[in-house]
C-alpha cells in the first residue's frame, strides 16, 4: 500500500493534478476573456493529440492547422450557434477527403471536432448562464472526484479488471469507488444548498457513470489505433485528452439536465 501511495507515478500524478485544478478554477471562476483563452487553448491541445492518434499526418503544420479550425468552430459558437454548426460540418467533411490520411478508419476522423468542440460549446453556455459558475464548479468536481476515487479504489482495493480489451488497469473496485464517491459528494452538495438530495444523488450517480464510459470510450479509440497515450505533457497522466476523456461525454448529459429539468 505504501509502495502505490507513495510511487514516483502517483506523486507525479497528485502535484500535477494540484496544478491542473488550480488553473482550471482560475479561469472558470475568471470567465470572460481568460476563460475563453484557457478553453481554445485545452481544444487545441486536446484536438492536436487526437489527430496524432487518429491520421497520418507527420508534418507540425498541417497538425496545428487542422487543430486551429476546431478553436474556430468554439469561437464561432461565442457569436452564434449556427455559423458554428456549419464550419463543424464544413470541417469534419474536409476532414475525410484525404484518402491516405486514415489509420483505421474515416468515422475515428468525421467524429473528430463533434468528439472534441461540442462538450465545451455546451460547457461554455452552462457557464454564463444564470448560476453557470455553481453548476460548472460542482459538475467539475463529479468528474475529478471520480476519477480521483476510481484511481484510488482501483489500486488499493484492486480485484477484477473492468475491462481488458479497452483498459487494463481499470477494476470494477474503482469503478464502484468512483461512482459512489460522486454520488455522496452531489447529495451532500443538494443538502447543504437545500435541494431535494434525491435528486442529487441521481445527478451524482449519472454524471459520474458517463465520465467513467467517456473513460472508457477514449481508451477504446487509443485501443483501435494501437496508441497507450494521448500524449505525454502532463507528469502522470499523459495526454490532455486523458485527462479530460471524462469530462467530454459528462458533459453531454449535464447539458441535457441543465436545459430539461431547469438546473
Amino acid at each position: 500500500m505504501n509502495k502505490i501511495l507513495f510511487s514516483n507515478n502517483s506523486i507525479l500524478r497528485f502535484l500535477s493534478s494540484i496544478v491542473l485544478i488550480s488553473i482550471s478554477l482560475y479561469c472558470i471562476v475568471q470567465g470572460g476573456l481568460i476563460l475563453k483563452i484557457a478553453l481554445s487553448t485545452l481544444i487545441f491541445l486536446i484536438s492536436y493529440e487526437y489527430i496524432s492518434i487518429t491520421e497520418k499526418i507527420d508534418t507540425l503544420y498541417l497538425k496545428s492547422t487542422k487543430s486551429f479550425l476546431n478553436i474556430i468552430i468554439f469561437l464561432l459558437s461565442i457569436i452564434s450557434i449556427n455559423f458554428s454548426i456549419i464550419f463543424l460540418v464544413i470541417v469534419s467533411l474536409l476532414n475525410v477527403i484525404p484518402k491516405k490520411t486514415f489509420k483505421i478508419h474515416k468515422i475515428f476522423v468525421l467524429l473528430g471536432p463533434i468528439y472534441l468542440c461540442f462538450p465545451f460549446i455546451l460547457l461554455y453556455n452552462i457557464r454564463m448562464s444564470n448560476f453557470g459558475l455553481e453548476i460548472i464548479l460542482w459538475f467539475l468536481l463529479i468528474v475529478w472526484i471520480t476519477d480521483t476515487f476510481s484511481y484510488i479504489g482501483g489500486n488499493f482495493i484492486g480485484g477484477k479488471k473492468l475491462s481488458l480489451s479497452l483498459s487494463p488497469n481499470k477494476t470494477w473496485s474503482g469503478f464502484i469507488c468512483g461512482i459512489a464517491s460522486a454520488i455522496i459528494f452531489s447529495g451532500i452538495c443538494f443538502y447543504i444548498n437545500d435541494y431535494e438530495v434525491l435528486i442529487g444523488l441521481i445527478y451524482g450517480l449519472l454524471l459520474a457513470l458517463f465520465t467513467q464510459l467517456g473513460d472508457l470510450f477514449e481508451s477504446w479509440i487509443k485501443r483501435k489505433h494501437l496508441v497507450k497515450d494521448s500524449g505525454k505533457l502532463i507528469p502522470g497522466h499523459g495526454g490532455f485528452l486523458d485527462r479530460l476523456d471524462g469530462l467530454l461525454l459528462s458533459s453531454i448529459l449535464l447539458y441535457i439536465g441543465y436545459v430539461f429539468n431547469g438546473m
